[in-house]
């Protein structure tokens, strides 16, 4: 047979559609999304969503990557752990990979649902061991883990002379990891747990814990806890006249965490993940607030910082692939890629670890509703 240019082209053509990934075209990299933009977690899922689309935007502004716009495809799955699989299930045929899902069970979800697709998972805003014990190709992080969260708490208040540390958790899986992780961190300097209580998921009944911590007089209590029950938490203690110094895990860093503890936020510290929202003199928060500014956002958020930076690292990867675009590929550079400086802020990745980063900060809530370093 004999081939002719215009075969050619066809066969070319026919060749380069095979190839072709779920998501991708000539001129687009489809980037798919499930979170809770609404129920329990809505206000810091809109955070993550708007940080993310913050970068889509900067980057669309610039060219795209290689040639092609990235669109942000985010569907809601009101934080329920089943709706995150049925939404994996329909990005996976839409979309090349997944980005920021907030919430272990919902990452899992979303995993199950699109793993025989070999469906990149990116960015789960979740410290959960249960997701990090056992290396999955598919999941990459850019947090570090609240293993290390509860470890740097212990670490600051055992360097101020603080040593009967309580705890208050939520009673489920998600609770009972933060004990284990306190009950680690502890031991690591020579102490155990004052005093544990805990609350029932889906309420913001703490009256049992209030009568419990207040029993054990703790200097400190670690809330590894949701937003609504941990600021009732220290709401309840304080009028029972019970001033212990409080800590909480980052994914409470939020306007909703504080916005919830009224007049009672003074002091209040947590971990943080990502860098500081506020620092203009690292490149990559200046590029981070330009790019807010421009979709119209003027507040900044560790959250929304957060969801950029997932979004540079993902760029960054694209970038790198070469064409034909395959999930196989992207998975490989981003093994091979090393330490990558996202502009002041390095996320590392090899073939057996994808942890992203180890990063901890702390901060403590002021008078006026910010965060102080």
């Amino acid at each position: 047979m004999k081939i002719t240019p215009s075969l050619l082209a066809c066969l070319l053509f026919q060749a380069a559609i095979a190839q072709a990934e779920s998501g991708v075209s000539d001129g687009r990299i489809v980037i798919g999304q499930s979170v809770g933009l609404t129920g329990p977690v809505a206000a810091v899922a809109q955070d993550i969503t708007a940080g993310f689309a913050a970068y889509v935007h900067h980057v669309n502004k610039r060219g795209g990557i290689n040639g092609r716009q990235l669109q942000l495809q985010t569907l809601d799955d009101g934080f329920a752990p089943a709706r995150s699989g049925e939404n994996g299930r329909v990005l996976e045929k839409q979309a090349f990979l997944l980005a920021a899902p907030l919430g272990t069970p919902h990452t899992a979800e979303l995993m199950k649902a699109t793993a025989a697709e070999g469906m990149p998972v990116m960015c789960p805003f979740t410290g959960a061991e249960r997701l990090r014990a056992a290396h999955n190709r598919l999941l990459f992080h850019v947090r570090a883990s609240y293993k290390e969260e509860i470890a740097k708490m212990v670490e600051q208040l055992t360097t101020l002379g603080i040593r009967r540390i309580a705890l208050f958790h939520q009673n489920d899986s998600f609770g009972e990891e933060g004990l284990e992780h306190l009950d680690g961190a502890l031991r690591q300097h020579g102490l155990k747990l004052a005093a544990r209580a805990t609350y029932e998921r889906g309420s913001v009944d703490v009256s049992a814990a209030v009568q419990t911590l207040s029993a054990a007089d703790p200097q400190a209590v670690v809330m590894f806890a949701v937003t609504r029950p941990a600021a009732e938490l220290v709401r309840r203690m304080q009028e029972a006249d019970r001033y212990p110094q409080f800590l909480t895990i980052s994914t409470n860093a939020n306007d909703d965490f504080i916005k919830a503890l009224g007049d009672r936020k003074r002091g209040v510290g947590n971990t943080q993940v990502a860098p500081f929202p506020w620092n203009s003199s690292m490149p990559l928060v200046k590029e981070y607030q330009q790019a807010m500014r421009e979709t119209g956002k003027q507040q900044f958020s560790f959250n929304s910082l957060e969801a950029y930076l997932c979004g540079k690292v993902i760029g960054e990867g694209l970038r790198r692939t070469a064409r034909p675009l395959t999930r196989a590929r992207f998975i490989e550079v981003l093994e091979s890629m090393g330490r990558f400086d996202s502009g002041g802020f390095e996320v590392a990745y090899s073939p057996s670890s994808h942890a992203g980063s180890r990063h901890v900060d702390l901060t403590v809530i002021g008078g006026n509703g910010g965060f102080i370093r």
